[in-house]
Formats: structure tokens, C-alpha cells, sequence
């Protein structure tokens, strides 16, 4: 426990010290540019609890595997030549084992910083707000991705990285980053589409159709999975997964939809204001709180797992809300009721998914 609210802690303290005059710039000045110190101090931390850990989650497995990696040429070149998904991740597994080390610790320290450098490219242009970012980040439970989950979280903050294509309508810069993100974690092909699904002002008819479109399409999920089950074992991971019927909790539902009915209540003043990365990140949100839904009503595990490419803009959408959207008397009450809501959240989810331990062979084991 002591582990994890440490890294309250910190965003509490770089907060105090940051927020005040990077928020009032970046409000005066939108093209304003955020220190890089505080979001290094914070996500450095995070990556490198991330670097020490050695018995998280599926933390095992990963270390089992990469004690098992050859880390030869021959068995770089398997890699590439072979039928297995997610060559990226492989591939360069072993090129790290072979020219930079063996050791597992600096094999997690080499994605962990490479995915905070990823979040820390985008926050530092496009957030409102360092405390709002970063205490969603921890209180959405987001932060422990980087303890778990290894392949698909550095997909996904590859695909936060590619918000700076999304946002210029670079169509082939971005699709490049969405395939190569696609080549650590297979579901990242998904992130493809999404390009021409965000671009235009939320809550308008042709946004609905494609919510709507988006929610059939997962309806029917399941089945077609079935069909490529039966045809190819490269999906057979997936099927397994969504055929074990575990549901979503219908708190995650609560949770994703938070901001999605603020942005709807103030859905004039976002329609005035018609800022391009509110416009985006409120698209993708929107996006999160169908595939919740949807996954509620499935198979549920593999579709939340999906979700997490879209909580991730959450960072850039509530500081919006929060510091430019909300005006007048009900901005310190919604605030507030934001921060204890999440606080809750958080403290229900690590307890629910039994998660406060952290355990390193260098740092010691904290519960």
C-alpha cells in the first residue's frame, strides 16, 4: 500500500509546486508548452517502481520469459520468420538481451521509460492541468498498467504517442505508429479505424451513428471471434478469453461514463468553444464508455482490456472539463466530487482486485 500511495504523493508535491503557474499559461496561452521537469518526476517514478518490480501480476511470467529468451541472432531472425503474434515485442526482447543486458530489471526500465516518454510527448502540449492528468492517472487505477499487462501498455502508449498525428489528420504518420504498436500487442489493429471516427463535434448525429455503429459491431464480437477461432489459432488467445463469460463490472460503466455526461451537460459551451483536442479526446471517451457497456453484456474481460486505448485520453478530457468547461457556482462542488468519487474508486478497485502489494528483490516487499 505504502508503494502505491507514494506515487500520490508525488503528484501531490509536484502539483503543489507546478500547477498554479502551468495551468494559468497554458489557459492564457493554448500553444504553451509545459515544463518537462514535473511530468518527468512523476512518470520517472512510476517507471522506475515499474523497472524494480519482480512479483506483480503476470510480472512472473514476463521474467520467466525473458530468462528463457535466447537472446541470439538465429533466434531473432525465428522470431521474424516465425507465425507467433506480437513479433515486435519479441524481436526486440532478444536484441536487448544480446547487445544490451541480461538483466530482466533493465528489460522492464527500457519499456517503462519509453512509455512514460510517450505520455510525457503529449501531456506536456496538450494538458490543462498536471494535477488533473496525473491524479486521474492514479486514481483510475491507470498508473498500474505499468506493473502489469506489459505488451498492450506499451502498445497503448504508443497509440497515446500517435494522438499527435490523430489531432493533425496525419493519416500515414499515425497509421504507422498504430501498426508498430500493433506488432507488441495484436489489438492495437483496432486503434486503425478510430482515425475516422473522432474528428467531428461530439454529441452531433453523424457522432451517434457512429456510436451506434460501434456498439452493434461489438455486439457481434463474440460469434465472429468464434468463426476465426475455428480458422486460425492466432485468435484462439482472444476467443479463450471472452468465451470464460466474467462480465464487466457495471462500476466500470459509472466510472467511464463520468465524463462523458459532464461533457454532455455542457455540451453547448463544447460546441462553441469547438477545440480540436476536446473535440478528439470527448470522441474517444465516448468510445470507452460503449465498449464498458457493451462489455458488460459479453464475455466482458477482452473488451475492457480494449478500453484501455481510450481510458488513456481521460488524462487530456477531465482537466478540460474541469478547469475551462465548468463555470460558476457548481465548479468547486463538481471538483471536489470528482476527486473523492476517483479517490473512492481507487481504493475500492485495489482492494476488490486484491493489488496494494508491491514486491522487488532490490527494493523489498511492501503490503
Amino acid at each position: 500500500m505504502i508503494i502505491h500511495f507514494s506515487i500520490l504523493a508525488v503528484i501531490l508535491s509536484i502539483s503543489f509546486l507546478w500547477e498554479k503557474g502551468t495551468k494559468s499559461n497554458k489557459i492564457k496561452f493554448p500553444n504553451y508548452v509545459m515544463p518537462l521537469i514535473p511530468w518527468l518526476i512523476i512518470f520517472g517514478y512510476i517507471a522506475f517502481l515499474a523497472a524494480m518490480r519482480t512479483e506483480m501480476n503476470d510480472t512472473s511470467v514476463y521474467v520467466a520469459s525473458f530468462k528463457n529468451t535466447p537472446g541470439t541472432i538465429q533466434s531473432a531472425l525465428n522470431v521474424l520468420i516465425g507465425d507467433s503474434k506480437d513479433k515486435g515485442f519479441y524481436f526486440f526482447t532478444e536484441i536487448f538481451k544480446m547487445f544490451i543486458s541480461d538483466n530482466y530489471h533493465m528489460w522492464f526500465a527500457f519499456f517503462s521509460f519509453i512509455e512514460s516518454f510517450c505520455f510525457i510527448y503529449i501531456l506536456r502540449k496538450e494538458s490543462v492541468s498536471i494535477f488533473d492528468s496525473c491524479f486521474f492517472f492514479f486514481a483510475s487505477t491507470l498508473y498500474y498498467n505499468y506493473f502489469s499487462m506489459m505488451r498492450q501498455w506499451f502498445a497503448a502508449a504508443l497509440f497515446f504517442l500517435a494522438f499527435k498525428w490523430l489531432k493533425q489528420r496525419k493519416f500515414i504518420p499515425y497509421l504507422l505508429m498504430c501498426l508498430c504498436a500493433a506488432q507488441f500487442h495484436n489489438s492495437a489493429y483496432v486503434c486503425i479505424p478510430i482515425y475516422f471516427l473522432v474528428h467531428d463535434k461530439p454529441f452531433c448525429n453523424k457522432q451517434l451513428i457512429y456510436a451506434f455503429i460501434i456498439a452493434i459491431m461489438l455486439l457481434v464480437l463474440n460469434p465472429l471471434l468464434e468463426t476465426l477461432e475455428n480458422s486460425s489459432s492466432t485468435y484462439s488467445y482472444v476467443f479463450d478469453t471472452m468465451s470464460q463469460n466474467t462480465g464487466s463490472s457495471p462500476i466500470r460503466i459509472i466510472i467511464a461514463a463520468v465524463p462523458v455526461i459532464l461533457s454532455f451537460l455542457e455540451a453547448k459551451t463544447i460546441s462553441i468553444i469547438n477545440n480540436k483536442t476536446l473535440n478528439i479526446v470527448l470522441n474517444l471517451s465516448i468510445i470507452n464508455l460503449i465498449l464498458n457497456i457493451v462489455a458488460t453484456f459479453t464475455s466482458g474481460l477482452y473488451l475492457i482490456r480494449m478500453s484501455v486505448y481510450f481510458n488513456i485520453f481521460n488524462m487530456l478530457l477531465f482537466p478540460f472539463l474541469l478547469e475551462i468547461i465548468l463555470k460558476g457556482n457548481n465548479k468547486k462542488i463538481i471538483k471536489t466530487g470528482f476527486f473523492v468519487f476517483y479517490l473512492l474508486f481507487f481504493v475500492y478497485q485495489m482492494s476488490h482486485q486484491g493489488s496494494w502489494g508491491y514486491s522487488s528483490d532490490i527494493l523489498g516487499k511492501y503490503y
